[in-house]
């Protein structure tokens, strides 16, 4: 992968190939570009309300997780024009990166109604540089220290690549889901045995195994592999979310 490629990956689209990859990288570039023009808009024309309309569609697909509304303008009309693939739904850390860009805009839209341009025109300076990076190299700042700080506080286990994954479980990996029985109920992966995290240990379904451990939002997956760890089982990896499996 080259250096582009991996700051989507860092951007949380870790279960792309790199073909898959270069083949998305230009469809990610066109909701940060359709923003920060308008930010630039609302900046020239100081209109506060260009601003929390901006945040209201960023700030509402970190809640609202499938596509940011610019995504589904591509996936529906754009990209038909340019004869590209669809982009799929935005990761945790990009949906990260729209609420903090959408912060950012309320910040902005406030100073200009409280009468603090300067205020408004440092922040849309930030805004404006922090999008420029991302359109230009998918360099995203809020991805990086999402990262970082999941690195700081032990929570970082990198995810496998859904291939690799694939293949190790052709060769007799395990797929352990971490849920609980309720939530293995409602849906699991083929082939997945359901030890919720309170009570995983090294039983004999275990042993010698090399095992791929997935739950909700890969926060229990990787407490399942730490805590295998502590237990002396370190042939382990982190599928992450269930989702990335479909």
């Amino acid at each position: 992968m080259n250096i582009v490629q991996k700051c989507l990956v860092q951007q949380g689209y870790n279960d792309c190939t790199a073909s898959e990859l270069r083949n998305i990288s230009n469809g990610l570039r066109f909701t940060p570009t359709i923003c920060m023009f308008i930010a630039a808009y609302g900046l020239y024309i100081q209109n506060p309300y260009l601003h929390f309309f901006i945040a209201l569609l960023g700030i509402g697909s970190f809640w609202f997780p499938k596509h940011h509304p610019f995504d589904l303008l591509y996936n529906h009309v754009i990209r038909h024009f340019l004869g590209a693939v669809k982009i799929p739904p935005s990761p945790l850390p990009r949906r990260i990166a729209c609420l903090i860009g959408g912060s950012m805009n309320v910040f902005i839209g406030i100073s200009f109604m409280a009468g603090s341009v300067l205020s408004a025109y440092i922040f849309g300076a930030m805004l404006i540089s922090l999008q420029i990076i991302v359109i230009t190299t998918h360099f995203c700042l809020a991805s990086y220290l999402y990262e970082y700080a999941l690195r700081l506080f032990g929570k970082w286990i990198p995810l496998i690549p859904i291939e690799e994954a694939k293949n190790l479980i052709s060769k007799g990996a395990l797929l352990v889901d971490v849920r609980n029985p309720d939530e293995f109920a409602s849906g699991y992966i083929d082939g997945a045995i359901n030890i919720p995290l309170p009570e995983l240990y090294v039983d004999e379904r275990l042993k010698g195994k090399e095992l791929l451990l997935y739950c909700s939002s890969g926060m229990r997956s990787v407490e399942g592999i730490k805590k295998l760890a502590r237990m002396g089982h370190t042939n382990t990896y982190n599928l992450g979310s269930i989702n990335r499996w479909s």
